[in-house]
């Protein structure tokens, strides 16, 4: 019987990859996230339209990375909203850290 050596310093596959099973863990996730967000992904786009009613246009690397953070910002606050009533601790946490680093963001541009 063959023995199984680290190659390379990479622990050896103890499985085969399952394609499906990730699938079904996805699906697993999605329902669990699904009950506490809602379809706050459903809800994202009126929230941008109505932070920039005249639309928004990006163009360099800067607009694109800082809209990625808002973004985030963005959707921590809806999934806060959807989930008033159990005040869900770490959308805020996530909500201060992004801020943060647009702030971080913003500043480097700026300097």
């Amino acid at each position: 019987m063959e023995s199984k050596k680290k190659l390379g310093g990479k622990k050896p596959m103890s499985k085969k990859p399952n394609p499906a099973l990730n699938i079904k863990e996805a699906l697993k996730t999605f329902e669990q996230r699904g009950k506490a967000y809602g379809n706050s992904y459903n809800q994202y786009g009126e929230v941008m339209k109505v932070l920039f009613p005249n639309g928004i246009e990006l163009k360099t690397i800067d607009d694109f990375n800082r809209m990625g953070l808002l973004n985030m910002i963005v959707s921590k606050l809806i999934r806060y909203s959807n989930q008033w009533e159990t005040k869900h601790k770490d959308s805020m946490h996530d909500l201060g850290v992004y801020s943060f680093m647009l702030e971080s963001y913003d500043d480097s541009v700026r300097s």
